[in-house]
Protein backbone atom coordinates (compact mmCIF):
# COMPACT_ATOMS: atom_id res chain seq x y z
CA UNK A 1 0.00 0.00 0.00
CA UNK A 2 1.31 3.46 -0.88
CA UNK A 3 2.29 5.83 1.89
CA UNK A 4 -0.18 8.60 2.51
CA UNK A 5 0.23 12.19 3.59
CA UNK A 6 -2.02 14.26 5.85
CA UNK A 7 -5.09 15.43 3.93
CA UNK A 8 -3.78 19.01 3.66
CA UNK A 9 -0.78 17.74 1.66
CA UNK A 10 -2.29 14.91 -0.40
CA UNK A 11 -1.40 16.73 -3.65
CA UNK A 12 2.24 15.88 -2.88
CA UNK A 13 1.65 12.12 -2.72
CA UNK A 14 3.03 11.49 -6.23
CA UNK A 15 6.45 12.42 -4.80
CA UNK A 16 6.32 10.14 -1.75
CA UNK A 17 7.63 6.90 -3.27
CA UNK A 18 10.78 8.52 -4.66
CA UNK A 19 11.40 11.38 -2.28
CA UNK A 20 10.16 10.55 1.27
CA UNK A 21 13.52 9.07 2.27
CA UNK A 22 14.14 8.15 5.89
CA UNK A 23 17.91 8.31 6.10
CA UNK A 24 20.48 10.96 5.36
CA UNK A 25 22.45 8.41 3.34
CA UNK A 26 19.43 7.65 1.15
CA UNK A 27 18.80 11.36 0.63
CA UNK A 28 22.43 11.97 -0.37
CA UNK A 29 22.35 9.06 -2.83
CA UNK A 30 19.12 10.44 -4.31
CA UNK A 31 20.66 13.90 -4.69
CA UNK A 32 23.74 12.64 -6.51
CA UNK A 33 21.76 10.28 -8.77
CA UNK A 34 19.09 12.80 -9.80
CA UNK A 35 19.25 15.20 -12.71
CA UNK A 36 18.81 18.92 -12.14
CA UNK A 37 15.50 18.96 -14.07
CA UNK A 38 14.12 16.20 -11.82
CA UNK A 39 15.37 18.00 -8.71
CA UNK A 40 13.73 21.17 -10.03
CA UNK A 41 10.36 19.41 -10.46
CA UNK A 42 10.49 18.14 -6.86
CA UNK A 43 11.73 21.48 -5.54
CA UNK A 44 9.01 23.42 -7.37
CA UNK A 45 6.31 21.11 -6.00
CA UNK A 46 7.41 21.31 -2.36
CA UNK A 47 8.71 24.88 -2.11
CA UNK A 48 5.31 26.65 -2.00
CA UNK A 49 4.23 24.67 1.06
CA UNK A 50 7.57 23.91 2.76
CA UNK A 51 7.13 26.61 5.43
CA UNK A 52 3.59 25.40 6.19
CA UNK A 53 4.83 21.82 6.49
CA UNK A 54 7.57 22.97 8.85
CA UNK A 55 5.09 24.93 10.94
CA UNK A 56 2.60 22.05 11.09
CA UNK A 57 5.23 19.51 12.10
CA UNK A 58 6.99 21.78 14.59
CA UNK A 59 3.94 21.61 16.82
CA UNK A 60 4.57 17.88 17.42
CA UNK A 61 7.37 15.81 18.93
CA UNK A 62 9.03 13.53 16.39
CA UNK A 63 8.18 10.38 18.31
CA UNK A 64 4.52 11.43 18.43
CA UNK A 65 4.05 11.88 14.67
CA UNK A 66 1.46 9.75 12.92
CA UNK A 67 2.58 7.56 10.01
CA UNK A 68 1.29 10.19 7.57
CA UNK A 69 3.14 12.97 9.39
CA UNK A 70 6.37 10.92 9.43
CA UNK A 71 6.10 10.49 5.67
CA UNK A 72 5.58 14.24 5.33
CA UNK A 73 8.58 14.86 7.60
CA UNK A 74 10.81 12.65 5.44
CA UNK A 75 9.55 14.42 2.31
CA UNK A 76 10.47 17.78 3.87
CA UNK A 77 13.88 16.49 4.97
CA UNK A 78 14.64 15.40 1.42
CA UNK A 79 13.49 18.79 0.11
CA UNK A 80 15.83 20.58 2.53
CA UNK A 81 18.78 18.40 1.59
CA UNK A 82 18.31 18.68 -2.18
CA UNK A 83 17.38 22.38 -2.35
CA UNK A 84 20.91 23.73 -2.53
CA UNK A 85 21.70 22.61 -6.11
CA UNK A 86 18.59 24.44 -7.30
CA UNK A 87 19.14 27.53 -5.17
CA UNK A 88 22.84 27.72 -6.08
CA UNK A 89 22.26 27.17 -9.80
CA UNK A 90 24.17 23.93 -10.17
CA UNK A 91 24.36 22.49 -13.69
CA UNK A 92 24.60 18.88 -12.45
CA UNK A 93 24.64 17.00 -9.15
CA UNK A 94 27.38 14.45 -9.85
CA UNK A 95 30.50 16.55 -9.25
CA UNK A 96 33.69 15.05 -10.72
CA UNK A 97 36.02 15.89 -7.84
CA UNK A 98 33.59 15.18 -4.99
CA UNK A 99 34.54 12.77 -2.22
CA UNK A 100 33.43 9.30 -3.41
CA UNK A 101 29.94 8.59 -2.11
CA UNK A 102 30.71 4.91 -1.53
CA UNK A 103 33.45 5.92 0.92
CA UNK A 104 31.16 8.10 3.01
CA UNK A 105 29.78 6.88 6.30
CA UNK A 106 26.96 8.79 7.90
CA UNK A 107 26.86 8.15 11.62
CA UNK A 108 24.48 9.24 14.31
CA UNK A 109 25.74 10.39 17.65
CA UNK A 110 23.97 9.95 20.98
CA UNK A 111 22.19 12.97 22.37
CA UNK A 112 24.02 14.24 25.41
CA UNK A 113 22.21 16.34 27.98
CA UNK A 114 23.56 19.32 29.88
CA UNK A 115 26.66 18.75 32.02
CA UNK A 116 25.79 17.20 35.35
CA UNK A 117 22.42 15.84 34.16
CA UNK A 118 21.80 12.18 34.89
Amino acid sequence: MAQKLPAKYRALEPFVADWALETEADRLKKLVATSIPDLRAFYDAIYPCAAAIRDDLSERKLDALTAEEKTLFFLLMTFIEVAHPIELGWKETDIDDAFPLERMTIAHFPIVGPAGAH
